[in-house]
């Protein structure tokens, strides 16, 4: 294309490429990121042949490259993964797509593809990146519709750019109405909490969520940097960092904590209520605050979850989009009884550990003292945290007891566990997480995966109270957590609550409201109609002087241009910009007049200069016209 020269076919391509990059940032993430990024080079290289240095490559052969590879993916689907071969085949065609040479359909195929990659994103993102992208290329979308009209017959003309002005204006305009215009069906159409073929299974669990089914020592230290928000937590205020209860463990064997205890339990009556927002964590376990009593509600999730043994929940299928949860909790420990169980220790147990239960125990009166002397020896051992593990010598809590005396929470509950269970004293293992931030933009709290933490419960006079050797220490994922971060996080929290997170009760409710509010409307204008007509006069007549006070009364430069470019068309003269007028005037009767009026216009828009004087001249010789 020529240098220098703005036309319509290089604004439809840079168009074009803002596009095809709107689709590549919203399926970021969906689609195999080896795939992505190799497309994403393919899609630059479109860029550099188009606006740089232009090459051709065969249009037959990009063809049969593009249908051997969208049936390469597409014959990868399967129930198990569903969305990633899908989001792989569009990128794979829109980086082929910008390849070509292209031509008006070429256009509206690049359109089509980059609106299917936003739809499909819908599948795994709801939070307000989703929210971008759908504003993004609803906007732009409907811009780019305008520009192939005109595309189609000034290819090569120079941008008119008053025109270009006018079709964005209009394209914002029809966008808002969109949005303002949909919002009923948003609403008012009932959501399906388990689709049919749910797109999330496949996506692989992890320590997504900082929690596993068994404790290996160290794993925890593993997600201490985690700044990914787990829940929210509403209707609450803490003066100590609170504990989340989210599993129970009893049987340590192999230097790892498992579950050979999975017994259902009884919800327990009474306590205080709050609300939780839960991320998605491909997980089973519901995170709940310390001592949790019953579940009052789940919403977005059509399945219950089961309370066990310990005081823990589960649910039977993942959590793979954000849920809301309603509970209460209870600051009296629980009591169920204990088993046999929570005395194990393992056969192995080095005698160095035995011997200093023993040590620990004499002279101890009760089960209480027993933990007080437990928790007085971590206390003033030497003992420090640290996420830092070295390699242990034989056995590791025999490492870190009599050796290192560095460790993470793994560590330091196992251990007391351990010493607690010598010394005759029930004792579990709980997970969960340790603390909670105030975002104080959203008031409200949050829990990250770097809260992640294990504690010790031990069977004391009939009850289990909570025993947490570890020493205090703020997890490194809190330290650098910009403001910025927390005024984000209060935006997507207001997303899920105010959008996502409608069930069909609320928008029952909603709708009801909607209709008692347009009854009173109703019934308000037919009660009050002559004061409604006399009050609508009013406000247009007020409206009219408004305007006819800014478009015609007042003196400014561009009343001053509109009023001349009025009394030319009457005139024959239809020129819309300063310079073309001025040509389409040469040797009119008037011209001397028509000049004066244009340049003071263009140096007072276009120029730091703001000659007031010129300008109510200007106004006179308007008259002479």
């Amino acid at each position: 294309m020529e240098r220098g020269k703005r036309t319509y076919k290089e604004l439809t391509l840079l168009l074009s490429y803002l596009l095809g990059l709107n689709a590549f940032l919203s399926l970021w993430g969906v689609a195999d990121s080896f795939y992505t990024g190799f497309f994403f080079l393919l899609f630059l290289l479109g860029a550099y042949r188009d606006f740089f240095k232009p090459f051709k490559i065969p249009r037959i052969f990009l063809n049969t490259v593009a249908l051997l590879g969208t049936l390469f993916f597409l014959l990868s689907i399967s129930f198990d993964n569903l969305i990633e071969p899908i989001a792989n085949a569009l990128l794979f065609l829109i980086s082929v797509k910008f390849l070509e040479e292209k031509k008006l359909r070429d256009f509206y195929q690049i359109l089509l593809l980059s609106v299917l990659s936003v739809a499909l994103s819908t599948l795994l993102k709801l939070d307000l990146s989703f929210l971008l992208f759908l504003s993004f290329e609803l906007l732009l979308g409907i811009f780019f519709l305008f520009i192939l009209l005109v595309y189609k017959n000034f290819e090569q003309e120079k941008l008119d750019y008053l025109l270009i002005k006018k079709l964005f204006l209009f394209s914002v305009l029809f966008g808002v109405g969109v949005f303002l215009s949909s919002w009923l069906f948003f609403f008012t159409l009932p959501r399906v909490d388990n689709p049919l073929i749910n797109v999330f299974q496949s996506r692989d669990r992890g320590l997504i969520s900082g929690i596993s089914d068994e404790i290996t020592l160290g794993e925890i230290g593993e997600i201490q940097l985690d700044r990914s928000v787990i829940f929210r937590v509403f209707g609450l205020e803490f003066s100590e960092p609170p504990y989340w209860r989210v599993q129970v463990f009893d049987t340590f064997v192999n230097n790892k904590w498992i579950k050979t205890v999975r017994l259902p339990e009884e919800e327990l009556s009474g306590g205080r209520a709050y609300t939780l927002l839960i991320e998605p964590t491909y997980d089973t376990f519901l995170p709940l605050l310390n001592y949790p009593t019953k579940v009052i509600k789940v919403e977005g999730k059509r399945d219950a979850p089961q309370r066990f043994k310990g005081g823990y929940y589960e649910f039977r299928e993942p959590i793979t989009k954000p849920i809301r949860v309603s509970a209460l909790f209870t600051n009296e420990p629980p009591r169920d009884e204990p088993t046999s169980v929570y005395l194990q220790v393992p056969e192995d147990l080095p005698e160095s550990i035995k011997n200093l239960a023993k040590k620990l125990m004499e002279g101890a009166k009760d089960d209480r003292d027993k933990v007080r002397k437990v928790e007085e020896f971590f206390r003033s051992g030497g003992f420090k945290y640290s996420l830092k593990l070295g390699a242990y010598k034989g056995d590791p809590l025999e490492d870190f007891l009599f050796r290192t005396k560095k460790g993470n929470c793994e560590y330091f509950a196992s251990s007391t566990a351990i010493l607690l269970r010598l010394m005759g004293v029930p004792a579990r293992l709980v997970s969960g997480f340790h603390g909670a931030v105030k975002n104080k933009y959203g008031d409200y709290y949050f829990v990250v995966g770097g809260m992640a933490h294990v504690w010790v419960e031990a069977y004391v006079e009939g009850r289990w109270i909570t025993v947490d050797t570890t020493p205090p220490y703020v997890p490194e994922a809190l330290q650098s957590i910009s403001t910025l971060a927390y005024i984000y996080d209060a935006l997507r929290t207001f997303w899920y609550r105010n959008v996502v997170d409608f069930s069909v009760e609320k928008q029952r409710k909603l709708l009801t409201k909607t209709k008692s509010l347009l009854k009173e409307i109703t019934t308000y204008l037919r009660e009050n109609l002559v004061k409604v007509i006399y009050g609508f006069i009013i406000l247009t007549v007020f409206a009219f002087l408004v305007y006819f006070y800014l478009y015609e009364v007042r003196k400014t430069p561009e009343n001053l241009f509109r009023k001349l470019k009025r009394r030319l068309k009457s005139q024959g003269i239809t020129a819309e910009l300063p310079e073309e007028i001025l040509k389409e005037a040469s040797g009119h009767p008037k011209q001397k007049y028509i000049e004066f009026i244009v340049r003071a216009y263009q140096r007072w828009k276009y120029s730091p200069i703001k000659d007031k004087e010129e300008l109510k001249e200007a106004y006179k010789v308007l008259k002479k016209i």
